[in-house]
């Protein structure tokens, strides 16, 4: 790669600026004068707008207006606490051609692989055809406001993104024993997303006379039968269909056979595990899972109130009220009080027969001609599903190479990117910037 050694002198710089999400102002702008002193030229020639916060959006003037780009990442990391971290989380050590820190792959690799990109065809006298506009929030990690101060400048400028593209599936190496190429995973759809709290109300005591049915014993009773119990029934999805018909392409037989013999049935949903074991259920129904309790604050005390939270995933096929009114049911048999304390439906999914969205798997195709293009259905969230309201095209997908241990590294301890892969990754924005029209 020409450019591979700045890459990683680059790279490195971006990694150890800790922009842990709301850590503070003076981290941001560390990091904001870091992007100045690395990309001279957008720095130079794209205009900056100003949207508050610590959001960063740049415009790069095209020849035309009429169908603009919009190339996401978010500048902010999640916390480095504890975990067995081969080396310091901001250190950004290159090691066995890995570059290892906090935000490596989620996501200073998006964010360095769009800016890079436009730095470089600046350099080379590119003109893009359309406007083309950076959008990196400063609070993805806690579904913070940030992409939403872009929106809402783009929705008052009058300007209807053609596409948007963010962070969301990758190029994941054969992850699967049974695949023959590797896959570019193109998130064309995120789940729905909920937070249940579950709440049990005592009379509460003293621990040395305990009477029956207790606020603790009444939600340990709600989630065991939840957990031994089909609460959301399986069904497939269209992007879950899409999703299995794109493997069932990359697969050695009979799982090839299989997905494309079952493809547009029902009995997909039963033979899914078999065929993507490592996506389990969670891409054929809604999925729920307990993540936090509160009861005394004594370990001699019956509490008065206690409460569990249930984390909801929701398929495309079902909508909240659907899913609240079972667990409302099931809740009562319990004598428990149900409060949704954050809740949205699944995103509008992409037409992946689109021009635009052709035009970046075109991209990806040209950059990796060994790769498979797979539509993904995200059982995640991203800044994408806000830009979305007011996108044509949104797609999730940073066009990086990762291993399945790497993916593994996300929220955890040891995060990394080959080196190899932050240029592969910038060569595919480029050819793309070069190809949409």
């Amino acid at each position: 790669m020409k450019y591979e050694n700045g890459y990683v002198d680059s790279f490195r710089r971006l990694i150890q600026c800790p922009t842990v999400t709301e850590s503070g102002h003076e981290y941001f702008e560390a990091f904001h004068k870091v992007l100045d002193e690395e990309f001279p030229h957008v720095a130079a020639t794209c205009e900056k707008i100003e949207l508050g916060r610590d959001v960063l959006l740049y415009k790069w003037t095209g020849k035309d207006s009429a169908r603009p780009v919009v190339l996401m990442a978010h500048q902010d990391v999640v916390p480095a606490v504890g975990g067995d971290w081969k080396y310091d989380p901001f250190s950004a050590t290159v090691e066995d051609g890995k570059v290892y820190g906090r935000g490596a792959m989620d996501c200073k690799n998006t964010l360095f692989g769009t800016i890079q990109a436009v730095d470089e065809l600046i350099e080379e006298g590119f003109v893009p055809e359309q406007d083309v506009y950076l959008s990196y929030s400063d609070c993805e990690e806690t579904s913070g406001p940030g992409v939403e101060l872009a929106r809402d400048w783009f929705k008052a400028q009058g300007i209807k993104p053609c596409i948007v593209i963010d962070e969301g599936g990758a190029i994941i190496r054969k992850f699967m024993k049974n695949m023959t190429k590797d896959a570019c995973m193109v998130g064309i759809l995120e789940k729905g997303y909920a937070d249940v709290k579950f709440i049990a109300r005592g009379k509460g005591g003293h621990s040395s006379q305990p009477p029956k049915n207790t606020p603790i014993a009444r939600l340990g009773g709600f989630i065991n039968y939840c957990e031994k119990h089909t609460i959301f029934k399986s069904k497939m999805s269209a992007p879950s269909k899409a999703m299995i018909k794109g493997l069932g392409d990359v697969m050695t037989q009979p799982l090839k056979g299989l997905a494309k013999l079952f493809g547009g049935s029902c009995l997909l949903a039963k033979l899914a595990p078999k065929i993507v074991p490592s996506y389990g259920m969670a891409m054929y129904q809604t999925t729920m899972v307990f993540t936090m309790m509160q009861g005394a604050t004594a370990p001699n005390v019956i509490p008065q109130e206690a409460w569990v939270n249930a984390n909801l995933r929701f398929s495309p096929n079902d909508t909240s009220e659907k899913c609240f009114k079972k667990l409302r049911k099931i809740a009562k048999k319990f004598d428990l009080d149900m409060e949704v304390t954050k809740s949205r439906e699944a995103s509008p999914m992409v037409d992946f027969t689109s021009k635009e969205y052709k035009i970046f798997t075109e991209a990806v195709k040209k950059t990796y001609p060994d790769v498979a293009i797979v539509p993904y259905l995200m059982f995640g969230g991203t800044d994408c599903r806000t830009m979305q309201e007011i996108a044509s095209t949104a797609i999730r997908c940073t066009p990086c190479k990762l291993s399945t241990a790497q993916l593994g590294g996300m929220h955890a301890s040891n995060e990394s990117v080959d080196i190899s892969s932050l240029g592969e990754t910038v060569e595919c924005f480029k050819n793309f910037l070069k190809m949409y029209k």
